[in-house]
């Protein structure tokens, strides 16, 4: 039996883009230029550079929770709007939930939360991806959590970290019983005019307060805060209405047009990425990449690998259009498209470079979720392989202080996969080192690791 696993994600997540290395600060002219260039009505190019500008001065992390975030499917889900109360998840679900809010009295239902907050949804969301999520991840035809083996369990529960770490979730859509992609795209700070700031401030700091929330297990204070998030979210589509008919500034239709792609209004975020004149742009990194959701959400993956593509192009070293781009050709068919995969991670590693824009991403969740494709289709070795990549990739901060349940889960994924090769005797070394990291008081941690690690199956 799969016992309940209560790791709280949402501080290893949030901690995750810590940089010990501190931010490279720009001169004096160039942030006043960069001040003077946010004042223009149009972009001057729409890439990922101008769209998450590097701060001045900024904080050595990325909150987990306050990117905004995107569902990618046939029209709306009736599960957004549905009424209150606590949804039914499949069953053994219900355990992945209680351990993404960390356990406890009333985690299930904030667990359920957490993942459509992550999506730009409530509860019945988050257990629609959770009902849903076997079959994408695992895939076989097995739709329900409760069927699968214990490595197939242990598959599920590293899909769900890796989810949390590149923002793209694939699942069933218990409406449309088909497959569907939702893809987490940050909302662009301090851009479009003065009522569109106010609003996507509003938004990130609601954000920072259900973080807060979910941290100090507040449960009531957590409900206020998504309702609150929920009018928000309904004044930027009604702003973005009033943006297509009286106005033709770009920053608001990009800042805007992200918020009705969060909310799932697909057809006004089309409206408002087609009003957006690329004829004058030298760069389109980031609008490419807006196409690119764009096609995904009409099922016509071959024209969205070619955004992509130009994308990356334009872009190298944003790592968003990689990061979907790998989560694409690995849900389709990863063994056919394992080379292709190994390259554009490749790519990722030699590109990526966080120092020219902001982006609560990194090369961690690259690894992590290629790791998870490979154990998921019991390529034991390259997943081990890559769990180790995606723990070298930790700071030094994340390894010994701060954030080190994610530093246990990605050894964890290591064990697993060694255990997975009959290569047990490294597996428990590995093991016992997790436990013997892991502060004695903190017997919740002790026991979801002993009931993650494969070697202690009954």
């Amino acid at each position: 039996m799969f016992k309940k696993i209560s790791l709280s994600i949402i501080l290893s997540v949030s901690l995750l883009s810590v940089n010990v290395n501190a931010d490279i600060w720009q001169s004096t002219k160039e942030y006043t230029n960069q001040a003077m260039f946010w004042k223009n009505k149009h972009l001057k190019d729409i890439d990922f550079q101008n769209i998450y500008p590097k701060s001045f001065y900024k904080k050595s992390y990325f909150g987990f929770v306050i990117t905004g975030v995107a569902v990618v499917g046939a029209g709306a889900f009736t599960y957004f709007t549905a009424g209150a109360g606590a949804p039914a998840a499949a069953t053994g679900a219900s355990t992945v939930a209680a351990w993404v809010a960390g356990g406890g009295a009333g985690s299930y239902m904030a667990g359920l939360s957490t993942i459509g907050s992550w999506f730009g949804g409530n509860a019945i969301l988050g257990a629609a991806i959770l009902n849903g999520i076997s079959i994408g991840t695992i895939g076989g035809g097995v739709s329900k959590f409760a069927a699968l083996s214990l490595t197939g369990k242990a598959g599920v529960m590293a899909s769900v970290t890796a989810i949390g770490l590149d923002g793209v979730a694939y699942f069933l859509n218990p409406d449309t019983k088909n497959l569907e992609y939702k893809v987490k795209v940050t909302i662009p700070q301090n851009l479009g005019s003065k009522d569109t700031r106010k609003l996507v401030s509003n938004l990130y700091n609601t954000d920072d307060n259900i973080n807060d929330a979910l941290e100090d297990g507040d449960r009531s204070k957590q409900k206020a805060l998504f309702e609150l998030k929920k009018q928000y979210n309904k004044d930027g589509i009604k702003l973005l209405k009033q943006k297509l008919s009286m106005s033709d500034n770009q920053e608001d239709l990009i800042v805007l047009g992200i918020i009705a792609w969060n909310n799932s209004e697909y057809e006004l975020f089309n409206q408002a990425v087609s009003k957006i004149n690329s004829e004058k742009l030298d760069n389109t990194g980031f609008l490419n990449y807006l196409y690119a959701l764009q096609t995904l959400s009409q099922g016509n993956t071959k024209r969205t690998l070619a955004y992509l593509d130009d994308s990356i192009d334009e872009n190298p070293y944003a790592i968003e259009p990689i990061i979907l781009y790998i989560n694409i050709l690995g849900n389709k068919d990863f063994i056919r498209n394992e080379s292709k995969i190994e390259s554009l991670v490749k790519k990722a590693t030699k590109n990526y470079d966080s120092d020219k824009y902001a982006t609560g991403y990194t090369l961690t969740g690259v690894y992590y979720r290629t790791a998870t494709f490979y154990f998921n289709n019991k390529r034991y070795v390259k997943a081990q392989q890559y769990y180790k990549k995606a723990l070298d990739e930790l700071g030094f901060l994340q390894k010994y202080f701060f954030g080190k349940q994610l530093k246990h889960t990605i050894q964890l994924g290591i064990a697993n996969s060694l255990y997975s090769q009959n290569k047990k005797a490294r597996a428990n070394t590995i093991y016992e080192e997790i436990i013997n990291d892991i502060d004695k008081e903190n017997s919740n941690e002790i026991n979801n690791i002993k009931q993650q690690y494969l070697g202690n199956e009954k």
